[in-house]
């Protein structure tokens, strides 16, 4: 799936070439001196393979400059989450900003406007609304939690309805902890890909690795680091700190942190599977000093996430990142929040940017302010083509036909070719004169409830049956598997 491109994108960094060799050489010292504790001896083997200093028994790790540059060199410079329909392919790191959705604790209900817990209803209806949107680029989690399923197996559950129902690419980070959900989960996507064969030709999935701040390697992230790679899953790979919390107060400190935390990742990952596609990722809140609550809507989560974007331009690999707000309703904070967000990150070439349809900071998710972000995406996507010159573009011919007043272009020819490609024509947004809105007009938030009724009235899973089914068949093995009954795995259909 193509996404926006143009002169724009990577045209804005907060910091200078100079200052990514600053923060490289700062992130360096951090590793080397200090190290990272370790807390799984798996990983202190993989650390240990490549040239890492191991102390205190295999608890720290330090990591010297050149294990972290040798790691780089095998990293590819950009990778593919695929489309489990060829249309739905997105290439990281190619210069594409792409768009996905985001999560949620809760969400509002679109028919009775009630706020409440998510259900798996509300995974299927999140992944038809993502598959529907033209806008979005690729799934994160459609809610965060199936408050009506149990918690050993929710991630099984949540995963099914959405590969159920959107042949888009998604993105998955460790939910419970559960016994199987590793292996479980990999099995789903490889059923939706027709086979592990074809899941490793065409992975449909990102999957995520995060540092436990400060400077912890966690055994949880461990696994599903073994677990992507053996399965062909390209990586996310960042740290989760909190500015004044779990990383300094000062925004060059939280980068400095944040780099050296994410490179330790870049090392395990090419000592684990040399070659493996990976990617930074920004997810660097600040901690609200008033509440204690982290805080993504405030302009250092973006400064600081297109620095992490910048750095990852300094080591030759793609960025994708996360640009959440902290309103708790759909409303003008939630607006101006996302879309300042959102266009720092496009123009620091943040090649997949999850932001569709959340609020408060993976607390609410809205399927009507979904199609409002929709929208912004592109908007965004027109800004970030710039303007084209070239001889017919520029129009001489055209300003000198049609000459002083009276002259009109609107009969030109040259109107009609070329007003649909250069102006935007909003579905949501108004453009009506201010009388004639006045007599009569519909808010933005119910327009876009308007269109989510009808995508969820009218748009049908592009799924093949027969997928929906085996998919079916394996969550009913997990679902008795786990809560009783034990059966034995049915056998994949078309692997």
């Amino acid at each position: 799936m193509k996404g926006f491109t143009g002169k724009l994108v990577g045209s804005a960094y907060p910091i200078t070439t100079e200052e990514c060799r600053e923060i490289h050489a700062a992130a360096v010292r951090v590793l080397e001196e200090g190290g990272m504790r370790c807390d799984d001896p798996r990983a202190t083997q993989m650390f240990e393979k490549v040239g890492c200093k191991i102390e205190e028994s295999g608890k720290l790790i330090k990591i010297p400059e050149k294990v972290l540059m040798k790691a780089f060199e095998t990293c590819p410079s950009e990778f593919t989450i695929y489309g489990r329909e060829p249309k739905n392919d997105a290439v990281i790191g190619n210069g594409e900003i792409h768009f996905a959705t985001v999560t949620g604790r809760y969400l509002r209900d679109i028919r009775t406007g009630e706020r409440r817990q998510a259900t798996r209803k509300d995974a299927v209806e999140g992944a038809l609304m993502g598959d529907a949107l033209e806008n979005v680029h690729g799934l994160y989690k459609s809610v965060m939690w199936l408050y009506d399923e149990p918690k050993i197996c929710n991630s099984q559950m949540l995963v099914g309805e959405m590969l159920k129902n959107s042949t888009k690419g998604m993105t998955w980070v460790y939910n419970t902890g559960a016994e199987h959900e590793v292996s479980d989960l990999v099995r789903l996507w490889e059923i939706a890909a027709g086979g592990a064969d074809e899941l490793r030709k065409r992975p449909h999935v990102l999957g995520h690795v995060i540092i436990n701040p400060p400077r912890v390697v966690d055994v949880n992230y461990t696994d599903w680091l073994i677990g992507f790679c053996d399965a062909g899953i390209p990586i996310t790979v960042y740290s989760a700190l909190m500015g004044g919390a779990t990383g300094p107060a000062t925004l060059a400190g939280m980068l400095v942190q944040a780099t050296a935390e994410t490179l330790s990742l870049v090392v395990q990952t090419q000592s684990y599977k040399a070659g493996h596609p990976l990617c930074f990722c920004s997810f660097n809140p600040s901690m609200d000093m008033r509440t204690g609550l982290w805080s993504f809507g405030n302009p250092e989560y973006g400064l600081v996430g297109a620095g992490i974007a910048a750095m990852a331009k300094h080591y030759g690999v793609p960025c994708v990142g996360f640009a959440i707000n902290d309103s708790c309703d759909a409303d003008e904070q939630a607006a101006y929040e996302s879309a300042l967000k959102n266009y720092t990150y496009a123009l620091s070439n943040i090649s997949l940017i999850w932001d569709i349809g959340g609020m408060a900071g993976f607390n609410f998710v809205d399927w009507a302010h979904m199609c409002i972000d929709d929208e912004v995406a592109s908007l965004i996507g027109h800004y970030l083509k710039g303007i084209r010159v070239d001889e017919e573009r520029l129009a001489v011919d055209e300003i000198l036909k049609v000459g002083p007043l009276p002259g009109s272009y609107l009969r030109e020819a040259h109107t009609r070719k070329w007003y649909r490609e250069e102006f935007l024509i909003p579905e949501l947004s108004n453009r009506d004169f201010f009388e004639t809105w006045e007599r009569g007009h519909t808010d933005l938030l119910e327009k876009g409830k308007q269109k989510a009724l009808k995508i969820l009235e009218t748009h049908e899973s592009p799924v093949a049956l027969e997928v929906r089914r085996e998919i079916d068949d394996y969550l009913d093995f997990v679902k008795k598997r786990d809560v009783g009954e034990p059966d034995n795995p049915p056998e994949m259909g078309r692997g």
